[in-house]
């Protein structure tokens, strides 16, 4: 423009247009369209100031102050829903730059060729693929691309999806192919021979290097060298608290599984997030402590676990690990293949272990539309069965739970004898046999820990510090679980016979997470 100017000695406006290419950044934040006018709009006195011609001069402040009322009415009209999606379009991106570790590399722009044929799959797709993508990333052919794209060509795409608001999540471990996994690879969009002599915690990832306090970088590099379970921080950071209590679990709640530089094979990253959906500051997600990711064979952690008290940072994270290791019964490559390109969930031995103690699955049919091919919602799950528990549907038990907690009352709800003599934890504990499970494991491992203090506290000082930890400290995070309903329930034999706490472990997890909690019981002796 400067160099026309010069040349003709004419005068050039532009005018910015079709922002939405540019994800906003034609408009930062600034004045006001209105604001714009006011300032733009000088007095015809001081329009020699501007060195234009006078008739150019009337034109230009008579289109700009057009443009100013123009974006001023439709910034009040239709504009919200607008603003949302270009938003939720910022989120999606940056989740793209955390999906990994945080500040990964992005994937590779799509080239036009790439993005035409994504616009022909997606108006090839199933009606409700495509409707789901559309609504999830509306005009946003770049986003398509990335939600559907396989660089290796193995048939596992790069990424999976929540359906809630379109967060970009790990899909295929080693998206380029390289033998390296994503999250250990320097360059992991770039597939080149010789990249990288070794799989070893990136930089941008490693603890030590960041200059992290000694211990948490002590903690990061020894599960990672002897467990090949690696910490990383991806939207949120770890905390030095939540550090330990990841340690403490994998070192001495499951020591009898992890023994030996003992690994497992559905567990290989622990990862921390603002949230479990796209913006952090969304209610939906608040309640959100933890949730292991299968397919990627994650377990992550949200804002609220990362904030929890350290001892329930024990129960959530002992429950989540349950889950991975209820992946691991049944773990082979071709069911692991079968989850990471249908998210289908076949468990014939873990349905048959929790089939001794009352759970029965009733094969069910699939709808089509559970069926994803063009991309991978991450919350669409294949799972053949609903589940029955003493012979009543999940249904049956919601009713009955709140027809006692209606009768009763929250304070008394789930102390109430129907429920205790059924060795009911909770409402979440009966949606169904995972959650069972892994409640199960929580209660398990609170009760051996008070229990382990039977040499230092008397019973009846136990027993009220028990009640204190129940309704001040587990009750404040968890209101619907009470975990002394476990007691005597057959499971907890297995529980213990499966992961037996030796007595140093379970008295040092006592002292160090409920007796610091707590510390005016149980003094030391």
């Amino acid at each position: 423009m400067e160099n026309y100017e010069e040349k003709t000695g004419g005068d050039v406006l532009a005018i910015a247009h079709n922002g939405n290419l540019a994800n906003g950044i034609m408009f930062p934040p600034g004045p006001s369209p209105i604001e714009w006018a006011w300032f733009l709009y000088p007095s015809y006195k001081n329009h020699a100031s501007l060195g234009l011609k006078s008739d150019f001069r009337m034109k230009m402040q008579s289109l700009i102050f057009l443009w100013a009322f123009i974006a001023l009415l439709l910034s009040g009209c239709g504009s919200p829903h607008d603003s949302q999606q270009n938003n939720f379009a910022k989120q999606q991106r940056v989740s793209l730059g955390n999906v990994f570790f945080h500040g990964n590399h992005l994937p590779n722009p799509p080239t036009t060729e790439e993005l035409n044929n994504t616009r022909d799959r997606v108006r090839a797709a199933q009606p409700w693929e495509r409707s789901l993508i559309e609504e999830l990333y509306p005009d946003d052919p770049e986003l398509w691309v990335y939600a559907t794209r396989d660089s290796d060509g193995d048939g596992l795409l790069d990424f999976w999806v929540s359906d809630y608001y379109g967060r970009f999540l790990e899909g295929d471990t080693d998206l380029d192919g390289d033998g390296i996994d994503n999250v250990l690879d320097a360059e992991p969009f770039n597939a080149a021979a010789g990249k990288q002599e070794r799989a070893d915690i990136p930089l941008q990832a490693d603890w030590n290097r960041q200059g992290k306090p000694a211990e948490m970088a002590r903690i990061q590099r020894e599960l990672f060298d002897q467990h090949r379970i690696l910490l990383v921080e991806r939207s949120a950071a770890f905390t030095p608290v939540l550090a330990r209590s990841v340690y403490d679990v994998v070192t001495r709640v499951y020591r009898a599984l992890f023994a030996g530089n003992g690994t497992l094979p559905t567990l290989r990253i622990i990862a921390t997030e603002e949230s479990s959906l796209l913006d952090p500051a969304d209610e939906e997600g608040a309640s959100d402590f933890a949730q292991v990711l299968p397919a990627s064979q994650t377990l992550e952690i949200y804002r609220r676990g990362i904030d929890a008290p350290a001892v329930i940072q024990l129960g959530y994270l002992a429950h989540e690990i349950a889950h991975n290791i209820q992946f691991s019964y049944d773990y082979d490559a071709q069911r692991q293949d079968e989850i990471m390109r249908r998210n289908y969930f076949a468990a014939p031995r873990f349905l048959e272990l929790v089939g001794r103690y009352g759970w029965t699955p009733v094969k069910i049919e699939l709808e089509p539309e559970t069926e994803f091919t063009l991309f991978r919602p991450h919350y669409v799950v294949l799972e053949p069965y609903e589940y029955l528990y003493l012979e009543e549907s999940m249904e049956q038990w919601e009713a009955w739970l709140a027809a006692i907690f209606d009768e009763v009352g929250e304070e008394s709800y789930l102390t109430d004898e129907r429920i205790t003599e059924l060795n009911i934890l909770g409402d979440y504990s009966l949606s169904g046999p995972w959650e069972w499970y892994s409640d199960f494991v929580i209660a398990w491992l609170y009760i051996e820990m008070l229990d382990s203090l039977a040499d230092r506290c008397p019973p009846a000082e136990r027993a009220a510090l028990g009640e204190v930890f129940q309704s001040e400290t587990v009750a404040g995070e968890w209101p619907y679980f009470r975990f002394e309903n476990a007691r005597g329930a057959e499971v907890m034999a297995h529980l213990r016979e499966e992961y037996p706490l030796t007595p140093a472990d379970a008295s040092y997890l006592a002292e160090h997470y409920i007796l610091t909690r707590h510390p005016d019981f149980c003094p030391s002796r």
